[in-house]
């Protein structure tokens, strides 16, 4: 099967991360043949050092990269995705509704939790001027929906690198022994207020965060606050292969945007989402709506959950309030994350989901 993946990267590193983690999916383990169309591919060459940004197209794996504009040369593969509503260029939708037969056209929207998404899932939308139709597909964390994205060997690995959590955190100089956070941020998250939640808890923590400007702000922060206690490691860019493993290290994790923050889910970790913001409180909005799917796996802590990711991405003064009850139920959060990622497994993986909604409108 071949598979045409459209990412058109807006800022930051979730498109291609979600687009890249796709592709790997679709050709590991479906055995798919993918053409990945991105509009910005020094941003993906962030995530796959092995990729050459300045000369394209590049085959990796079974998956070829090209630049957006390449498309306008090709035609059009079995299966065209486009992704989080990006617009094709013209000329490409039209050898679309040309081509005979017709490829099975899908939109890969983006991850929410919110009610209306499981009424809109695998609905077809009909083309405004041509003859042809585009599919709805919807990740998210119903049965109702497409999942989220899963590797079939996730759980095994993360087995096996618990048998090395103690190697991996001394080879960074720090102790096991010692309560670890992951903080992966924007820019322009409350870090002061968590700095300062952390100096007033008094109790030892190593910071790992990665190399950015949240990172610049965070050193500051240590620079102008000098702490005994906060032991920070800033870490280099990883492949997307090896991000999971700066999760499992840790005790409780701070994520932003999308590919992060599922595989925080993954990881079965308790964790804060820092939200992409967005005008008159969306986003907020969608925080709610995922808080309130997490009820069942969460019971009593679901409202503590709740209160510390509203105060990380609404009310950071609160946050020196909170951390110190965060901190002392991670034991029980974790159980519950625990719970909440059986859940997701329960769905399956929207890799496979795809490809079944594929097979089915390919018959």
């Amino acid at each position: 099967m071949n598979i045409d993946l459209f990412c058109d990267v807006i800022d930051n590193f979730g498109d291609a991360g979600v687009c890249w983690r796709l592709a790997r999916l679709l050709t590991k383990e479906k055995g798919g043949r993918v053409r990945l169309f991105i509009n910005r591919p020094e941003t993906l060459q962030a995530l796959a050092p092995n990729l050459n940004s300045s000369n394209l197209p590049q085959t990796l794996g079974n998956i070829a990269v090209m630049h957006w504009d390449e498309c306008l040369k090709c035609t059009p593969g079995d299966v065209v995705i486009e992704t989080f509503g990006c617009r094709l260029p013209d000329e490409f939708e039209k050898k679309i509704a040309a081509k005979s037969p017709q490829p099975l056209w899908i939109n890969l929207e983006y991850l929410s939790a919110e009610d209306w998404v499981e009424g809109c899932h695998c609905l077809p939308s009909p083309h405004p001027s041509l003859s042809v139709q585009k599919y709805f597909f919807f990740p998210g964390v119903t049965k109702k929906t497409g999942g989220i994205m899963i590797e079939n060997d996730l759980l095994t690995a993360q087995n096996a690198f618990e048998q090395h959590r103690s190697e991996f955190l001394q080879n960074l100089g720090l102790q096991q022994s010692v309560f670890t956070v992951f903080v992966f941020c924007y820019p322009e998250a409350p870090l002061e207020h968590f700095y300062e939640a952390l100096s007033k808890d008094a109790r030892e923590v190593n910071v790992l965060i990665p190399k950015s400007a949240a990172a610049d702000k965070w050193l500051k922060l240590c620079e102008d606050n000098l702490s005994e206690t906060i032991h920070t490691r800033v870490l280099p860019m990883v492949p997307q292969e090896n991000f999971d493993q700066l999760l499992w290290c840790a005790d409780s994790l701070i994520i932003r945007g999308e590919d992060s923050f599922v595989r925080a889910q993954l990881a079965a970790k308790p964790f804060i989402w820092n939200i992409y913001p967005q005008t008159e409180s969306t986003h907020i909005k969608k925080l709610k709506a995922f808080a309130s799917r997490l009820t069942s796996s969460y019971g009593e802590l679901q409202p503590l959950w709740l209160e510390m990711n509203i105060a990380w991405n609404e009310r950071p003064e609160e946050i020196p309030r909170l951390w110190p009850q965060w901190r002392n139920s991670t034991e029980e959060l974790s159980i519950c994350s625990q719970s909440w990622r059986n859940d997701l497994l329960a769905i399956g993986s929207l890799s496979e989901n795809l490809c079944k909604f594929i097979e089915l409108k390919l018959k």
